[in-house]
């Protein structure tokens, strides 16, 4: 799946500094970052004599945050402590305040918050966490702010505020080291509840089903989107309790724009004897194997009668909508009611 570069460049012209957001593109498989355009650095202009204002300095950070996020700050900062005469051409030291400390010298250098949600990076979205790029010719004012979204995996937001704080080092995305600083970046949540585990693993409580049977007579559709019609009635009535009562199914006619699209197939990768399947598209952002959030599923019905169809698709939606048991209806079906007899 193509990521979306939502990366654009802005400047402040009233603190002379330009700002790099890690932005967030949403994939199949977990979350991907990616920083706002910044302009790269000739290794010349981080010599000492074109001095960083944090060249050899003893730079002061109050963080906002909870233990936890001030812990995972100050491993963020000690990577930089380690690496910075490396990568950024300066030793650097960073004291980390205490909570409601004040340094006795003014406002401390950086300050480091976390946040629900990033905004302070112009027209980026879905920002990670967002800090001014800092070089030799930047007039610092003092705290240099520092944003970082909350809610990620302890690596992860670890690789946040080293990415955050290596522009603050004056790095570009196009410096070394490219693990840290490069804009493209998968991102791990901390731990969500998986799909099997939500009452209701969409985004949305109505989903739009559409049919795709392209390839039958017109008499043959009409019989057959009146069976998917009758499965999403018995849904949307509520499937005797297991559907609650804030879900319902719409039926649509454009496959490309539903959520659930229901086909007839010759064969599939099924069960040898089964008469359907469901495949399953969603996320998985706290990239532990498992999809919290399903985007798009697809109900295959495998060499079925027309008359088949309104169990199979009752079934396999019901599965999909998070039903903790099936009702009664469904599971004490004969083999003939689910193979043609089970409408009306």
């Amino acid at each position: 799946m193509a990521t979306t570069d939502y990366c654009r460049e802005t400047d402040l012209q009233t603190m002379d500094r330009r700002l790099a957001a890690l932005v967030l593109c949403l994939l199949l498989g977990g979350l991907a970052g990616c920083s706002a355009a910044s302009e790269s650095l000739d290794s010349a202009s981080r010599l000492v004599d074109q001095r960083h204002p944090f060249a050899n300095e003893t730079v002061t950070v109050a963080v906002d945050g909870t233990a936890r996020e001030r812990a995972l700050a100050a491993d963020g900062l000690a990577y930089w402590e380690a690496n910075a005469p490396e990568y950024a051409g300066f030793a650097v030291d960073f004291r980390v305040l205490e909570p409601g400390e004040t340094p006795t010298a003014g406002p401390p250098d950086v300050a480091i918050t976390f946040v629900e949600t990033v905004t302070a990076c112009g027209e980026s979205d879905y920002s990670a966490g967002c800090a001014p790029r800092l070089t030799a010719s930047t007039r610092v004012d003092r705290p240099a702010e520092v944003s970082i979204r909350r809610g990620f995996a302890n690596e992860s937001t670890r690789l946040v505020v080293e990415h955050e704080v290596g522009h603050v080092l004056g790095l570009s995305h196009d410096d070394p080291p490219r693990v840290v600083m490069r804009h493209q970046r998968t991102l791990a949540t901390l731990p969500r509840p998986n799909a099997s585990e939500r009452p209701v693993p969409w985004n949305d409580t109505t989903l739009t089903v559409a049919v795709r049977n392209e390839s039958r007579s017109a008499e043959e559709r009409a019989a057959y989107r009146e069976e998917v019609a009758y499965a999403l009635a018995y849904v949307n009535e509520g499937a005797d309790g297991a559907v609650p009562s804030n879900v319902s199914v719409e039926l649509v006619a454009d496959p490309e724009d539903a959520d659930v699209v229901v086909g007839p197939v010759a064969s599939s990768d099924c069960r040898s004897d089964a008469g359907s399947c469901l495949l399953v598209e969603g996320t998985d952002p706290d990239r532990d194997g498992a999809i919290e959030t399903y985007t798009r599923t697809e109900i295959l019905l495998v060499d079925l009668d027309t008359e088949a169809t309104s169990w199979h698709v009752a079934r396999q939606l019901l599965g999909v909508l998070g039903d903790d048991g099936l009702p009664a209806r469904l599971t004490d079906a004969s083999y003939e009611q689910r193979r043609g007899a089970w409408h009306g």
